[in-house]
């Protein structure tokens, strides 16, 4: 049997203070706090004790609908230090099947313009929308930091493309959850169609040629050679790169499906630079 267990205007006073949460007690007999984003009201009150009885004490608790339906309920611990009981119910108020039916709307809106999210817990942030990429990038998408309980908290949608090192760029900041959703989905097509659907705006490449004319004329010859087409058909070209000064020039002959790539490519590339900056 527990010495001394905590009292219930304690314990809702604990609840309250480490969940984060709306709590309060009745009359000192009963703990009793709201879920967050469903509104379901938790109580926990003493077990009848049995005359006697080595078994330790116990609480009985409920959840209960906003209309009163019963949801759940059981038995837990009732120990003098409320720290598990305020972690329990931490784990109730934040768990995913928690906040999922507030996010499901979104999701479903960015699945109608070919998005796909999936809600996830980030620690030290809490829940997020994340959509994979297929170079291991990613988006994030949530509040000023996490999403809150409820969808209807949400001042500002924040979209930011990450990558596994580094911060790639913000796309979306604003109230907004359709021009989020819109924007979101025009930076997907815009970015996909840059390399083909297979590597999003900031994807990193590794290449140890530093930046300049040798690599660019580098690229270009790789890119021509591997082209399996006629380097006669019309429409290619004799492209010539010099350094700066004007001097070490090279010329080489880009056939006309690579012009016509990179013609697309540096297209989506202003595109791009347009609507999110350079």
């Amino acid at each position: 049997m527990t010495d001394n267990p905590i009292s219930m205007t304690d314990l809702a006073i604990a609840i309250r203070e480490g969940a984060q949460v709306e709590s309060n007690h009745l009359y000192g007999k009963t703990a009793v706090f709201t879920l967050p984003s469903s509104g379901d009201e938790v109580a926990l009150w003493p077990a009848p004790i049995k005359p006697q009885s080595p078994a330790p004490l116990r609480l009985l608790w409920v959840r209960r609908s906003q209309e009163g339906k019963t949801i759940a309920g059981g038995e837990l611990p009732w120990p003098s230090d409320p720290k598990p009981l305020v972690n329990w119910a931490i784990g109730m108020a934040y768990s995913d099947d928690e906040i999922a039916p507030q996010y499901a709307p979104v999701l479903a809106k960015l699945r109608d313009y070919n998005v796909i999210a999936n809600l996830v817990q980030v620690q030290g942030v809490g829940h997020l929308l994340h959509v994979a990429l297929p170079d291991s990038t990613y988006l994030s998408i949530g509040g000023e930091e996490g999403l809150p309980s409820r969808v209807d908290q949400v001042e500002n949608w924040h979209v930011q493309h990450e990558g596994v090192d580094e911060h790639i760029g913000v796309i979306y900041h604003g109230p907004e959850l359709h021009q989020m959703v819109s924007t979101t989905q025009l930076y997907l097509q815009a970015t996909a169609t840059r390399y083909g659907g297979h590597h999003p705006l900031g994807a990193p490449v590794a290449d140890e040629r530093e930046d300049g004319p040798d690599k660019l004329y580098g690229l270009l010859s790789d890119l021509s050679d591997l082209r399996r087409v006629d380097h006669s058909a019309p429409g290619g070209a004799l492209m010539t790169i010099f350094d700066a000064d004007g001097y070490n020039g090279a010329t080489i002959a880009v056939p006309a499906e690579v012009v016509s790539r990179m013609s697309r490519l540096l297209s989506v590339e202003i595109r791009v630079i347009e609507t999110y900056g350079g």
